[in-house]
Protein backbone atom coordinates (compact mmCIF):
# COMPACT_ATOMS: atom_id res chain seq x y z
CA UNK A 1 0.00 0.00 0.00
CA UNK A 2 1.59 3.42 -0.72
CA UNK A 3 1.65 6.59 1.01
CA UNK A 4 -1.91 7.33 1.25
CA UNK A 5 -3.53 10.91 2.56
CA UNK A 6 -2.16 12.31 5.89
CA UNK A 7 -2.31 15.86 4.70
CA UNK A 8 -3.12 17.70 7.40
CA UNK A 9 -0.37 15.94 9.80
CA UNK A 10 2.00 16.52 7.00
CA UNK A 11 0.89 20.08 6.84
CA UNK A 12 1.31 20.23 10.91
CA UNK A 13 4.59 18.93 10.71
CA UNK A 14 6.02 21.25 7.74
CA UNK A 15 4.67 24.14 9.17
CA UNK A 16 6.36 23.71 12.55
CA UNK A 17 9.70 23.03 10.52
CA UNK A 18 9.16 26.01 8.58
CA UNK A 19 9.21 28.34 12.25
CA UNK A 20 12.64 30.07 12.72
CA UNK A 21 14.16 28.79 15.77
CA UNK A 22 14.15 25.95 18.10
CA UNK A 23 11.69 23.56 17.92
CA UNK A 24 10.68 20.30 20.27
CA UNK A 25 7.91 18.55 18.42
CA UNK A 26 6.35 15.17 20.01
CA UNK A 27 4.72 12.67 17.74
CA UNK A 28 3.28 9.80 18.95
CA UNK A 29 0.35 7.09 18.54
CA UNK A 30 -0.11 3.44 18.93
CA UNK A 31 2.34 0.81 16.63
CA UNK A 32 1.46 0.34 12.85
CA UNK A 33 -0.48 3.88 13.14
CA UNK A 34 2.40 5.22 10.61
CA UNK A 35 4.89 7.84 12.44
CA UNK A 36 7.87 6.33 10.90
CA UNK A 37 6.13 6.37 7.24
CA UNK A 38 4.77 10.04 7.93
CA UNK A 39 8.61 11.25 8.85
CA UNK A 40 10.07 9.60 6.02
CA UNK A 41 7.74 12.14 3.84
CA UNK A 42 8.41 14.81 5.78
CA UNK A 43 11.99 14.59 5.74
CA UNK A 44 12.44 14.00 2.10
CA UNK A 45 14.63 16.26 0.50
CA UNK A 46 15.30 18.38 3.61
CA UNK A 47 18.86 19.27 4.02
CA UNK A 48 20.93 18.18 7.43
CA UNK A 49 18.10 15.68 8.35
CA UNK A 50 19.08 13.04 10.87
CA UNK A 51 16.75 10.11 11.51
CA UNK A 52 17.54 7.25 13.87
CA UNK A 53 15.30 4.42 15.49
CA UNK A 54 16.16 3.74 18.88
CA UNK A 55 16.37 -0.42 19.85
CA UNK A 56 16.52 -1.98 23.13
CA UNK A 57 20.40 -2.09 22.46
CA UNK A 58 22.81 -0.80 25.02
CA UNK A 59 23.37 3.05 25.27
CA UNK A 60 26.53 2.72 23.97
CA UNK A 61 25.29 0.82 20.41
CA UNK A 62 22.38 3.02 20.38
CA UNK A 63 25.13 5.93 20.96
CA UNK A 64 27.63 4.53 18.05
CA UNK A 65 24.32 3.96 15.39
CA UNK A 66 23.16 7.28 16.09
CA UNK A 67 26.56 9.07 15.58
CA UNK A 68 26.97 7.02 12.35
CA UNK A 69 23.97 8.85 11.11
CA UNK A 70 24.71 11.94 12.37
CA UNK A 71 28.08 12.20 10.31
CA UNK A 72 26.25 11.44 7.35
CA UNK A 73 23.51 13.86 7.99
CA UNK A 74 25.38 16.74 9.66
CA UNK A 75 28.58 16.05 7.55
CA UNK A 76 30.64 15.58 10.26
CA UNK A 77 33.37 12.73 9.57
CA UNK A 78 35.01 12.95 12.71
CA UNK A 79 31.72 11.12 14.52
CA UNK A 80 32.75 7.78 12.39
CA UNK A 81 36.09 7.84 13.62
CA UNK A 82 35.02 9.12 17.26
CA UNK A 83 31.18 8.15 17.74
CA UNK A 84 29.72 9.86 21.55
CA UNK A 85 30.12 7.77 24.12
CA UNK A 86 27.79 8.95 26.76
CA UNK A 87 24.16 11.01 27.00
CA UNK A 88 26.52 13.78 27.76
CA UNK A 89 28.63 13.92 24.79
CA UNK A 90 25.28 13.64 22.95
CA UNK A 91 24.10 16.50 24.58
CA UNK A 92 26.98 18.97 23.98
CA UNK A 93 27.35 17.85 20.31
CA UNK A 94 23.18 19.08 19.95
CA UNK A 95 24.30 22.11 21.89
CA UNK A 96 27.22 23.04 19.34
CA UNK A 97 24.69 22.74 16.42
CA UNK A 98 24.85 26.46 14.68
CA UNK A 99 23.35 25.93 11.66
CA UNK A 100 19.72 24.74 11.08
CA UNK A 101 19.28 21.01 11.26
CA UNK A 102 17.05 18.49 11.94
CA UNK A 103 17.07 15.77 14.61
CA UNK A 104 14.19 12.95 14.06
CA UNK A 105 14.57 9.86 17.91
CA UNK A 106 12.30 7.70 16.57
CA UNK A 107 11.43 4.98 19.44
CA UNK A 108 12.49 8.06 22.05
CA UNK A 109 11.25 5.28 25.08
CA UNK A 110 13.59 3.01 24.13
CA UNK A 111 16.39 5.66 24.85
CA UNK A 112 14.84 6.81 27.53
CA UNK A 113 14.73 3.00 29.32
CA UNK A 114 18.11 2.32 28.52
CA UNK A 115 19.56 5.95 29.95
CA UNK A 116 16.73 7.23 32.32
CA UNK A 117 18.94 10.22 32.98
CA UNK A 118 18.62 11.39 29.08
CA UNK A 119 15.40 13.11 29.79
CA UNK A 120 16.89 15.27 32.18
CA UNK A 121 20.04 15.88 30.64
CA UNK A 122 17.86 17.12 27.51
CA UNK A 123 15.61 19.16 29.56
CA UNK A 124 18.97 21.20 31.33
CA UNK A 125 20.71 21.40 27.17
CA UNK A 126 17.18 23.12 25.88
CA UNK A 127 17.02 25.44 28.96
CA UNK A 128 20.97 25.90 28.65
CA UNK A 129 21.39 26.51 24.97
CA UNK A 130 19.30 24.43 22.70
CA UNK A 131 16.05 26.84 22.86
CA UNK A 132 17.99 29.78 21.67
CA UNK A 133 19.97 27.89 18.68
CA UNK A 134 18.63 26.51 15.39
CA UNK A 135 18.01 22.73 15.87
CA UNK A 136 14.66 21.11 15.53
CA UNK A 137 14.25 17.95 17.34
CA UNK A 138 11.07 15.81 16.92
CA UNK A 139 10.68 12.91 19.28
CA UNK A 140 8.88 9.84 18.24
CA UNK A 141 7.40 6.80 20.03
CA UNK A 142 4.45 4.38 19.72
CA UNK A 143 4.17 3.58 24.07
CA UNK A 144 1.62 6.48 24.46
CA UNK A 145 1.59 5.90 27.91
CA UNK A 146 5.17 6.95 27.93
CA UNK A 147 5.54 9.73 25.34
CA UNK A 148 2.79 11.34 27.75
CA UNK A 149 4.64 10.06 30.61
CA UNK A 150 7.60 11.68 29.55
CA UNK A 151 6.77 15.14 27.62
CA UNK A 152 3.21 16.00 28.59
CA UNK A 153 3.25 15.23 32.68
CA UNK A 154 4.43 17.61 35.41
CA UNK A 155 6.36 15.43 36.71
CA UNK A 156 8.83 14.96 34.27
CA UNK A 157 11.89 16.91 33.38
CA UNK A 158 10.77 17.95 29.92
CA UNK A 159 7.21 19.05 31.03
CA UNK A 160 6.46 22.12 28.87
CA UNK A 161 9.58 22.85 27.06
CA UNK A 162 7.42 20.70 23.75
CA UNK A 163 7.09 23.51 21.30
CA UNK A 164 4.51 21.53 19.61
CA UNK A 165 2.29 17.35 19.49
CA UNK A 166 0.49 15.46 17.25
CA UNK A 167 -1.31 12.10 18.24
CA UNK A 168 -1.37 10.29 15.29
CA UNK A 169 -4.47 8.35 14.75
CA UNK A 170 -5.99 5.83 12.16
CA UNK A 171 -6.97 6.56 8.68
CA UNK A 172 -10.51 7.98 8.10
CA UNK A 173 -12.82 5.21 5.78
CA UNK A 174 -13.35 7.31 2.82
CA UNK A 175 -9.35 7.35 2.52
CA UNK A 176 -8.85 4.06 2.11
CA UNK A 177 -10.35 4.14 -1.45
CA UNK A 178 -6.60 5.58 -1.98
CA UNK A 179 -5.35 1.95 -1.78
CA UNK A 180 -8.12 -0.38 -2.25
CA UNK A 181 -10.44 0.16 -5.49
CA UNK A 182 -13.36 -1.49 -4.24
CA UNK A 183 -17.02 -0.48 -3.99
CA UNK A 184 -18.11 2.05 -1.10
CA UNK A 185 -20.03 -0.57 0.78
CA UNK A 186 -17.04 -2.73 0.77
CA UNK A 187 -14.71 -0.05 2.08
CA UNK A 188 -16.87 0.57 4.98
CA UNK A 189 -16.71 -3.08 5.51
CA UNK A 190 -12.51 -2.89 4.76
CA UNK A 191 -12.71 0.00 7.76
CA UNK A 192 -14.86 -2.15 10.30
CA UNK A 193 -12.74 -5.49 9.98
CA UNK A 194 -9.38 -3.71 10.03
CA UNK A 195 -9.75 -0.07 10.91
CA UNK A 196 -7.02 2.62 9.90
CA UNK A 197 -3.74 1.05 10.39
CA UNK A 198 -1.28 1.31 7.93
CA UNK A 199 0.23 -1.12 9.46
CA UNK A 200 -2.36 -3.40 9.11
CA UNK A 201 -3.70 -2.60 5.95
CA UNK A 202 -0.73 -2.77 4.25
CA UNK A 203 -0.60 -6.47 4.77
CA UNK A 204 -3.43 -6.90 2.76
CA UNK A 205 -3.65 -7.59 -1.05
CA UNK A 206 -6.17 -5.06 -2.86
CA UNK A 207 -6.58 -7.65 -5.48
CA UNK A 208 -8.88 -10.53 -3.22
CA UNK A 209 -11.96 -10.05 -1.89
CA UNK A 210 -12.21 -8.93 2.43
CA UNK A 211 -13.31 -12.66 2.70
CA UNK A 212 -10.19 -13.97 0.72
CA UNK A 213 -8.25 -11.58 2.35
CA UNK A 214 -9.35 -12.90 5.94
CA UNK A 215 -8.93 -16.45 4.63
CA UNK A 216 -5.39 -15.62 3.12
CA UNK A 217 -3.50 -12.64 5.27
CA UNK A 218 -5.21 -13.12 8.76
CA UNK A 219 -6.58 -17.19 9.55
CA UNK A 220 -3.38 -18.63 8.55
CA UNK A 221 -0.03 -19.38 10.47
CA UNK A 222 2.91 -17.73 9.28
CA UNK A 223 1.03 -14.31 8.59
CA UNK A 224 1.92 -11.05 10.61
CA UNK A 225 -1.52 -10.89 10.78
CA UNK A 226 -2.57 -13.86 12.58
CA UNK A 227 -0.16 -12.90 15.55
CA UNK A 228 -0.54 -9.47 15.55
CA UNK A 229 -2.42 -8.89 18.66
CA UNK A 230 -0.82 -10.99 20.88
CA UNK A 231 2.22 -9.65 19.63
CA UNK A 232 0.95 -5.88 20.13
CA UNK A 233 -0.06 -7.25 24.15
CA UNK A 234 3.12 -8.18 24.83
CA UNK A 235 4.86 -5.12 23.14
CA UNK A 236 2.60 -2.95 25.33
CA UNK A 237 1.51 -4.35 28.80
CA UNK A 238 2.96 -5.85 31.46
CA UNK A 239 0.06 -8.63 32.19
CA UNK A 240 -0.69 -9.88 28.83
CA UNK A 241 -2.44 -12.85 29.71
CA UNK A 242 -4.99 -10.50 32.00
CA UNK A 243 -5.51 -7.98 29.06
CA UNK A 244 -6.24 -10.77 26.55
CA UNK A 245 -8.42 -12.42 28.77
CA UNK A 246 -10.29 -9.17 29.38
CA UNK A 247 -10.68 -8.48 25.71
CA UNK A 248 -11.84 -11.87 24.95
CA UNK A 249 -14.73 -11.33 27.46
CA UNK A 250 -15.90 -8.20 25.88
CA UNK A 251 -15.23 -10.30 21.95
CA UNK A 252 -17.57 -13.04 23.60
CA UNK A 253 -20.76 -10.26 24.42
CA UNK A 254 -19.66 -8.85 27.92
CA UNK A 255 -20.23 -5.22 27.68
CA UNK A 256 -20.94 -4.29 31.14
CA UNK A 257 -18.27 -3.78 34.10
CA UNK A 258 -20.20 -6.83 35.74
CA UNK A 259 -19.66 -8.99 33.11
CA UNK A 260 -16.70 -8.41 32.82
CA UNK A 261 -15.25 -8.96 36.18
CA UNK A 262 -17.52 -12.31 35.73
CA UNK A 263 -15.70 -13.44 33.02
CA UNK A 264 -12.54 -12.49 33.20
CA UNK A 265 -12.05 -13.48 36.67
CA UNK A 266 -10.87 -10.01 38.57
CA UNK A 267 -12.38 -7.63 41.23
CA UNK A 268 -13.65 -4.48 40.45
CA UNK A 269 -10.89 -2.17 41.06
CA UNK A 270 -8.57 -4.10 39.22
CA UNK A 271 -10.78 -4.29 36.46
CA UNK A 272 -10.70 -0.56 36.58
CA UNK A 273 -6.86 -0.04 36.43
CA UNK A 274 -6.89 -2.37 33.24
CA UNK A 275 -9.69 -1.23 31.66
CA UNK A 276 -8.00 2.38 31.68
CA UNK A 277 -4.98 1.06 30.45
CA UNK A 278 -6.66 -0.23 27.14
CA UNK A 279 -8.63 2.67 26.73
CA UNK A 280 -5.51 5.00 27.07
CA UNK A 281 -3.54 2.58 23.94
CA UNK A 282 -6.88 3.32 22.42
CA UNK A 283 -8.37 -0.45 22.68
CA UNK A 284 -11.14 0.29 24.15
CA UNK A 285 -13.46 2.74 25.34
CA UNK A 286 -16.57 3.02 27.50
CA UNK A 287 -19.57 4.19 26.06
CA UNK A 288 -22.61 5.91 27.07
CA UNK A 289 -25.85 7.24 25.42
CA UNK A 290 -24.83 10.29 23.56
CA UNK A 291 -27.66 12.96 25.26
CA UNK A 292 -25.98 12.18 28.48
CA UNK A 293 -25.42 15.40 30.55
CA UNK A 294 -22.97 14.11 32.90
CA UNK A 295 -21.29 11.17 30.35
CA UNK A 296 -18.55 10.40 33.66
CA UNK A 297 -20.85 9.82 36.26
CA UNK A 298 -23.44 7.88 33.84
CA UNK A 299 -24.66 4.51 35.43
CA UNK A 300 -25.41 3.54 31.68
CA UNK A 301 -21.78 2.75 30.55
CA UNK A 302 -20.79 -0.11 28.17
CA UNK A 303 -17.43 -1.57 27.11
CA UNK A 304 -16.76 -2.20 23.38
CA UNK A 305 -13.45 -2.93 21.67
CA UNK A 306 -12.41 -0.07 20.03
CA UNK A 307 -9.94 -0.82 17.73
CA UNK A 308 -11.96 -2.60 14.90
CA UNK A 309 -8.95 -5.52 14.12
CA UNK A 310 -8.74 -5.79 18.00
CA UNK A 311 -12.26 -7.06 17.77
CA UNK A 312 -11.93 -8.70 14.34
CA UNK A 313 -9.14 -10.99 15.67
CA UNK A 314 -10.49 -11.98 18.98
CA UNK A 315 -14.01 -12.58 17.18
CA UNK A 316 -12.99 -14.70 14.57
CA UNK A 317 -9.17 -16.00 15.07
CA UNK A 318 -8.94 -16.63 19.46
CA UNK A 319 -11.80 -19.27 19.02
CA UNK A 320 -10.50 -21.20 16.15
CA UNK A 321 -6.70 -20.99 17.32
CA UNK A 322 -6.58 -24.81 17.58
CA UNK A 323 -7.92 -25.52 14.10
CA UNK A 324 -4.87 -22.83 12.54
CA UNK A 325 -2.12 -24.54 14.69
CA UNK A 326 -3.18 -27.70 13.11
CA UNK A 327 -3.05 -26.31 9.63
CA UNK A 328 -7.16 -25.06 9.17
CA UNK A 329 -9.47 -23.88 9.13
CA UNK A 330 -10.78 -26.22 6.64
CA UNK A 331 -13.84 -25.46 4.24
CA UNK A 332 -16.12 -26.04 6.62
CA UNK A 333 -15.05 -24.58 9.88
CA UNK A 334 -13.99 -21.37 7.17
CA UNK A 335 -17.69 -21.62 6.17
CA UNK A 336 -18.67 -20.61 10.06
CA UNK A 337 -16.28 -17.73 10.28
CA UNK A 338 -17.31 -16.54 7.01
CA UNK A 339 -21.04 -16.48 8.29
CA UNK A 340 -19.79 -15.12 11.98
CA UNK A 341 -18.55 -12.43 9.78
CA UNK A 342 -21.63 -11.66 8.00
CA UNK A 343 -24.06 -11.81 11.22
CA UNK A 344 -21.64 -9.25 13.04
CA UNK A 345 -21.20 -6.49 10.12
CA UNK A 346 -24.43 -4.69 10.82
CA UNK A 347 -23.44 -3.87 14.18
CA UNK A 348 -19.59 -3.39 13.25
CA UNK A 349 -19.79 -0.73 10.32
CA UNK A 350 -21.94 0.93 13.11
CA UNK A 351 -18.82 2.86 14.70
CA UNK A 352 -17.70 3.44 10.87
CA UNK A 353 -21.03 5.22 9.40
CA UNK A 354 -21.33 7.44 12.26
CA UNK A 355 -17.75 8.80 11.74
CA UNK A 356 -18.40 8.70 8.43
CA UNK A 357 -21.57 11.49 9.08
CA UNK A 358 -19.03 13.93 10.23
CA UNK A 359 -17.05 14.40 6.80
CA UNK A 360 -17.81 14.73 3.49
CA UNK A 361 -19.46 13.51 1.32
CA UNK A 362 -21.88 12.67 4.16
CA UNK A 363 -21.44 15.24 6.16
CA UNK A 364 -24.00 17.09 3.65
CA UNK A 365 -26.96 15.12 4.70
CA UNK A 366 -26.59 17.00 8.61
CA UNK A 367 -28.14 20.43 8.48
CA UNK A 368 -26.15 21.57 11.44
CA UNK A 369 -22.50 21.12 12.35
CA UNK A 370 -22.08 18.22 14.74
CA UNK A 371 -20.65 18.78 18.32
CA UNK A 372 -21.46 15.03 19.67
CA UNK A 373 -21.76 11.53 17.85
CA UNK A 374 -22.60 8.45 19.29
CA UNK A 375 -25.06 5.77 20.44
CA UNK A 376 -28.27 6.54 22.03
CA UNK A 377 -30.02 3.74 24.16
CA UNK A 378 -33.07 4.12 26.74
CA UNK A 379 -35.52 1.61 28.29
CA UNK A 380 -37.57 3.04 25.64
CA UNK A 381 -35.88 2.26 22.54
CA UNK A 382 -31.84 2.08 20.77
CA UNK A 383 -30.64 4.46 17.83
CA UNK A 384 -27.69 3.64 15.43
CA UNK A 385 -26.31 7.26 15.18
CA UNK A 386 -27.47 10.41 16.80
CA UNK A 387 -25.52 13.80 16.10
CA UNK A 388 -26.07 16.87 18.77
CA UNK A 389 -25.27 20.10 17.95
CA UNK A 390 -23.43 21.99 20.17
CA UNK A 391 -26.35 23.63 21.98
CA UNK A 392 -28.44 20.38 22.02
CA UNK A 393 -30.95 21.88 20.18
CA UNK A 394 -31.30 19.82 17.21
CA UNK A 395 -29.88 15.77 16.60
CA UNK A 396 -29.52 13.77 13.63
CA UNK A 397 -30.97 10.05 14.12
CA UNK A 398 -30.02 7.73 11.78
CA UNK A 399 -30.79 3.69 11.28
CA UNK A 400 -28.60 1.71 9.26
CA UNK A 401 -29.71 -1.34 7.06
CA UNK A 402 -26.80 -3.66 6.19
CA UNK A 403 -28.19 -6.60 4.75
CA UNK A 404 -27.45 -8.21 1.14
CA UNK A 405 -31.15 -7.09 0.05
CA UNK A 406 -32.32 -3.47 -0.72
CA UNK A 407 -34.31 -1.85 2.40
CA UNK A 408 -37.88 -0.40 2.75
CA UNK A 409 -37.47 3.19 2.55
CA UNK A 410 -40.24 3.11 5.30
CA UNK A 411 -37.58 2.42 8.19
CA UNK A 412 -38.31 6.31 8.00
CA UNK A 413 -41.59 6.29 9.62
CA UNK A 414 -40.52 3.66 12.28
CA UNK A 415 -37.48 5.84 13.31
CA UNK A 416 -39.94 8.64 13.34
CA UNK A 417 -42.46 6.80 15.72
CA UNK A 418 -39.52 5.47 17.42
CA UNK A 419 -37.60 8.63 18.21
CA UNK A 420 -40.68 10.90 19.08
CA UNK A 421 -41.48 8.72 22.12
CA UNK A 422 -37.75 9.16 23.10
CA UNK A 423 -37.80 10.85 26.16
CA UNK A 424 -33.90 12.40 25.73
CA UNK A 425 -35.10 14.15 22.18
CA UNK A 426 -37.79 16.15 23.50
CA UNK A 427 -37.61 19.84 22.82
CA UNK A 428 -35.21 19.63 19.62
CA UNK A 429 -35.97 19.81 15.98
CA UNK A 430 -35.31 15.65 14.58
CA UNK A 431 -33.95 14.89 11.23
CA UNK A 432 -34.12 11.34 10.02
CA UNK A 433 -31.84 9.42 8.12
CA UNK A 434 -32.41 5.76 7.22
CA UNK A 435 -29.04 4.66 5.46
CA UNK A 436 -29.11 1.07 3.55
CA UNK A 437 -25.98 -1.11 2.00
CA UNK A 438 -27.60 -1.65 -1.14
CA UNK A 439 -30.13 1.19 -1.62
CA UNK A 440 -34.09 0.87 -1.35
CA UNK A 441 -36.43 -1.09 -2.62
CA UNK A 442 -38.73 1.79 -3.88
CA UNK A 443 -38.91 5.65 -4.31
CA UNK A 444 -40.08 7.44 -1.56
CA UNK A 445 -40.62 10.94 -1.47
CA UNK A 446 -38.68 12.19 1.33
CA UNK A 447 -39.96 15.62 3.67
CA UNK A 448 -37.22 18.20 4.51
CA UNK A 449 -36.68 16.32 7.74
CA UNK A 450 -35.83 13.30 5.80
CA UNK A 451 -32.85 11.66 4.39
CA UNK A 452 -32.33 8.27 2.36
CA UNK A 453 -28.50 7.46 2.27
CA UNK A 454 -27.49 4.39 -0.48
CA UNK A 455 -24.32 3.57 0.85
CA UNK A 456 -24.07 1.70 -2.95
CA UNK A 457 -24.01 4.99 -4.66
CA UNK A 458 -21.98 7.18 -2.55
CA UNK A 459 -18.48 8.11 -4.16
CA UNK A 460 -15.61 8.52 -1.56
Amino acid sequence: MDFIDRENELGILRDHLKKPGASMFVLYGRRRIGKSALIGRLLEGLPRAAYHVATRSTTSDELARLSACLAVAWDIPLLEAQPLSSPAGLAALLESVREPSILVLDEFPYLAEGEPSLPGMLQASWDRRLSKGPLKLVFCGSSVSVMEGTFLSPRSPLYGRRTGQLRLGPLAAGCLKEAFRWKTPEIVELSALFGGVPGYLCRLNPELSLAENLREKVLRRGEPLYEEIPFLLREELREPRVYHSILAAMAGGARKFGEICSKAGLDRANLSRYLGTLSELGLVEREVPVTERKPDKSRNGLYRISDPFVATWFAFVHPYRDAIERGGPGPETMREILARVRDSMPRAVEPVLRGMLLDPPLSDFVPFRPAAAGRQWSREAEFDAVLLDEVRKNAFIAEFKWGSGRADPGLLDGLREKACREPAFAGMKLTFCAAARNGFSKRRKTSSDERLLDVSALKL
